[in-house]
C-alpha cells in the first residue's frame, strides 16, 4: 500500500513541490522570485540531512523555477535531475532573457547561469565525486530528423560523459516513464512533456527586425547591446513587446497511479463499507480518492488557446481520469489558462508572491476555477504551504504556517494511527 505527502511549500512567487510516496522524494521545481533566502530552511526542514531525492523534475530554467536546485543538491542526496532539452537558440533566448532582466535589477543566481550553459560542470562543482543522472527531455514534436540539427552540444554530451564517469547526461523522450528507473516505485507513473514554446520566440525575432530594419540572429543580441546608446534601445523595445514571458519550453509532469475501480478488492470495499452509515455514498468517495491521486504538475505551461489546450490534452489522454490535482500553469497567469483545463474535476493549487508585481493570480481565473466550476483552490503564498495526505481511503489537507507544524515528519505505525484518528474525527 502506498502512503504520500504532497507538499506546496510556501516560496511565494515561484515553484516548490515535494511529493513524498511512502519514503520515496520527487521534486518538482525549486526556485523563488522574492524569497530565494527562505529555500535552504525549508529544504532542512522538509529534508533530513542527505536524505534522498530520487528525481528532480525542472519544468524550466527561469530563476523562480530553478535557483534553488543548488540547495537541493549541497544538502540532499540527489540521484537524477530532469530538464527540457538545452539547444543551442534556447541558451541564446535564456542569455538574451537574463540580460534584459540583470538590466532592470533582478539578479540571477551563478548557478542558474551556469547550468543553462554546462550543466555537467555546474553539477559537478557541487556534488563533487557522486554519481548522478541529468536526463534531458525531447520535446514532444521531436523526431529522428532533428538528431542532425540539434546543436553542437551532441558530441560534448558524449565526451564530458567520458571524462566525467559519475555524471551521466543523456536525453529521454517526451512520454517516457521516469519512474522505471526508481527501485521501489512500481506501479507509479513519472511522465514528463516538454513542450517547445516558439510562439513568443518568434515574437522577439520579429520585433528585432522592425526595429533594426534587417534580420538580427540571436546571437548577435548581446554584442549589439553592448554598444549602447540607441542599438541598445532597439533591443529593450523588441523584448518589451513581447507579449508574455519569453520561456522557451516548459516541461508538464504527470505523477501518480492508474488504478480501476475493479481493482480494489472485495476485502478493502467491505472494510470501507463496514466502517460507513451511508455505504454507497461513501464508496463512491472512497473509490475516487482511490482513483484520484495522480497530480499535474504544469509549471509554466501556455495552455491559453485551443491548439496549445488539445496539445497538453492529447499528451495526457491516458491519464486525465486518475488526476485529482492539479497545478495552475505560471502563478495563475490567465494568459496561460484555459477554461478546459480549470474546469476538470480536480482540487487545484499555485504559487504566488502575496503583493508580486505580475498581479499573479489572475482575478478572473481564481474566479472561474472556485465560482464558475466550483472547485477548491488553494493559493500558497510566502506565508503558508500546504501538505496534503493521502492513502487508499483517506484525503487530508493541512495547511500550515510553518513545517515544524505539519504531521510529524515519520513514516511508521505512530504516523499512520494518528492519521486514522484524525480522519476519524473529520468525519464524526
Amino acid at each position: 500500500m502506498f502512503f504520500i505527502r504532497r507538499f506546496i511549500l510556501p516560496v511565494g512567487q515561484g515553484a516548490f513541490y515535494v511529493e513524498r510516496i511512502n519514503d520515496i522524494n520527487i521534486v518538482y521545481d525549486c526556485g523563488s522570485t522574492d524569497n530565494q533566502a527562505k529555500i535552504p530552511s525549508l529544504i532542512k526542514e522538509c529534508f533530513a540531512r542527505k536524505k534522498t531525492i530520487e528525481a528532480v523534475f525542472i519544468s524550466h530554467l527561469d530563476k523562480d523555477h530553478i535557483n534553488g536546485v543548488e540547495e537541493l543538491l549541497k544538502n540532499c542526496e540527489v540521484k537524477r535531475i530532469c530538464f527540457p532539452l538545452i539547444t543551442e537558440e534556447m541558451k541564446k533566448v535564456l542569455e538574451i532573457k537574463i540580460m534584459f532582466e540583470e538590466a532592470m535589477g533582478n539578479r540571477y543566481s551563478q548557478f542558474t547561469k551556469e547550468f543553462i550553459e554546462n550543466p555537467e560542470e555546474t553539477v559537478k562543482k557541487i556534488i563533487k565525486d557522486k554519481e548522478i543522472e541529468l536526463i534531458e527531455i525531447l520535446p514532444d514534436d521531436w523526431d529522428k530528423k532533428n538528431d542532425n540539427k540539434i546543436d553542437k552540444n551532441d558530441n560534448k554530451i558524449d565526451k564530458e560523459i567520458i571524462k566525467n564517469s559519475k555524471i551521466k547526461r543523456y536525453r529521454e523522450k517526451s512520454g517516457e516513464n521516469i519512474a522505471k528507473k526508481i527501485k521501489d516505485l512500481n506501479g507509479w507513473e513519472l511522465i514528463p512533456y516538454n513542450f517547445r514554446q516558439e510562439i513568443r520566440i518568434n515574437e522577439l525575432k520579429e520585433n528585432l527586425e522592425k526595429e533594426f530594419k534587417e534580420e538580427i540572429h540571436l546571437e548577435k543580441v548581446e554584442e549589439i547591446w553592448k554598444e549602447g546608446g540607441e542599438k541598445k534601445a532597439k533591443i529593450k523595445r523588441a523584448y518589451i513587446g513581447v507579449s508574455g514571458d519569453l520561456n522557451t519550453n516548459s516541461m508538464t509532469l504527470f505523477l501518480g497511479i492508474r488504478e480501476d475501480k475493479k481493482e480494489i478488492s472485495l476485502e478493502k470495499a467491505e472494510e470501507v463499507s463496514k466502517n460507513n452509515e451511508d455505504s454507497e455514498k461513501k464508496e463512491t468517495d472512497y473509490n475516487d480518492c482511490y482513483i484520484k491521486k495522480g497530480c499535474l504538475y504544469t509549471g509554466d505551461y501556455d495552455a491559453n488557446g485551443k491548439q496549445k489546450w488539445e496539445k497538453l490534452e492529447k499528451a495526457y489522454q491516458e491519464y486525465w481520469k486518475w488526476i485529482g490535482f492539479i497545478q495552475v500553469p505560471h502563478h495563475g497567469s490567465s494568459k496561460n489558462c484555459n477554461d478546459n483545463l480549470i474546469s476538470k474535476n480536480a482540487v487545484y493549487f499555485l504559487s504566488a508572491g502575496r503583493n508580486n508585481g505580475y498581479k499573479h493570480p489572475s482575478k478572473d481565473v481564481v474566479h472561474d476555477i472556485t465560482l464558475k466550476y466550483g472547485n477548491n483552490l488553494y493559493i500558497v503564498t510566502e506565508d503558508k504551504g500546504l501538505e496534503v495526505i493521502l492513502d487508499s481511503k483517506i484525503k487530508i489537507y493541512n495547511i500550515f504556517s510553518s513545517f515544524s507544524k505539519t504531521i510529524e515528519n515519520n513514516q511508521g505505525d505512530r504516523l499512520e494511527i494518528y492519521i486514522k484518528a484524525l480522519y476519524l474525527r473529520l468525519n464524526l
